[in-house]
């Protein structure tokens, strides 16, 4: 059930947090940069909505752990974030002789960050 996925939820995170910092220093330092340099000018951009989309195809992403560290830096900082992972065929080359297309994939990962935006005051 859901519920008994919360109960515990802030206790876990900040466990997972330590063990990034423990286990992983380098990769920590590299996601936090990542979303320092280049994720958060676009956050801030969007503070009236509170939501921002960002496409990135950034190689780091591909790290096994990295979605992982930054969702949770992006939790454990107050925000709501959704990674999704698109893969976009993007043609190459063709045999002419069958007609057959050959295809590379390119991975986008598509990054929803929610948070409470500004009130703007109205008339």
């Amino acid at each position: 059930m859901a519920s008994d996925i919360i109960i515990h939820a802030r206790q876990e995170l900040v466990k997972r947090l330590d063990g990034y910092e423990l286990n992983s220093p380098d990769l920590f330092q590299r996601v936090v940069n990542f979303i320092e340099k280049t994720m958060m000018p676009v956050i801030k951009l969007h503070a009236i909505p509170g939501h921002a989309n960002i496409n990135s195809e950034e190689p780091l992403l591909d790290e096994p752990a990295a979605l992982g560290m930054l969702i949770d830096i992006f939790s454990e900082r107050g925000y709501y974030a959704v990674v999704d992972v698109h893969h976009v065929e993007i043609p190459e080359t063709m045999d002419l002789a069958t007609g057959k297309i050959f295809c590379r994939i390119k991975k986008v990962y598509r990054i929803i960050i929610r948070f409470k935006g500004s009130e703007i005051r109205r008339g």
